[in-house]
């Protein structure tokens, strides 16, 4: 009986192809790609934002382009291939997921709905998973990469739940409080930052990304705690 691929595996043999037989894509690398991976993203949540699922379809296609191709490559310098990814990332799922699966994954009989215990589980096996390994993790171990914005909305919050004393430092004022009272009023004043950043001659993003640096510098987990859900 003759083998009908489907259209993953049809697609990852083009992608092989392209990396054998095409220049610029056999020119391409890890470090090259990240321009790429970035903007296809970004793309993915431009088609969210327009909640138009056929462009969204589009774009998670570009990303997955990139995920196939970053795993070629590593596949070609013999570090792991998609197969080693997939694998893993389901062992963590599995792994972190415990309130859904057992230890030899099978799937519980009673399952909580209780969201505080779901990310109480998620969190406990991420702080199993890294016993025994301590180390220096800039920005809480979240990525360098976020826009300063979202990163530190996200600092914030792990310090904050954690019961950091970092987060001690940014307290609301009750004058900010009063002010920003929702959506528009919050878009109004980051666009009155915005124009201040302009006529101060300053960029916004690297002025926050350097005081988050200075701050939030490398650090020992210490943004984990029993008492802080977080899952994300």
């Amino acid at each position: 009986m003759a083998h009908n691929p489907t259209p993953t595996q049809q697609l990852i043999t083009t992608v092989k192809i392209l990396r054998e037989k095409c220049a610029w894509t056999q020119a391409l690398t890890h470090e090259s790609l990240r321009t790429y991976l970035i903007e296809e993203s970004y793309e993915v949540l431009d088609a969210i934002s327009e909640q138009n699922p056929q462009l969204l379809k589009e774009e998670l296609g570009d990303l997955y382009f990139q995920i196939l191709l970053h795993a070629l490559i590593a596949d070609e310098q013999g570090n792991f291939d998609l197969e080693d990814v997939s694998q893993n990332l389901n062992e963590k799922l599995l792994r972190r997921n415990r309130h859904i699966f057992d230890a030899e994954g099978q799937v519980r009989e009673e399952i909580t709905t209780d969201v505080q215990e779901i990310i109480r589980v998620w969190d406990a096996a991420k702080q199993a998973e890294r016993q025994g390994k301590p180390k220096a993790r800039k920005n809480a171990g979240l990525p360098a990469g976020l826009p300063s914005l979202t990163l530190a909305q996200k600092l914030l919050d792990r310090h904050t739940r954690a019961g950091s004393e970092k987060a001690d430092g940014h307290q609301v004022s009750d004058v900010t409080r009063t002010k920003i009272t929702d959506e528009q009023s919050l878009a109004a004043a980051l666009l009155e930052l915005s124009a201040r950043a302009e006529e101060l001659g300053l960029d916004a993003e690297s002025v926050l990304r350097a005081t988050l640096s200075k701050q939030y510098g490398s650090e020992i987990d210490a943004t984990i705690s029993p008492k802080s859900p977080s899952k994300r």
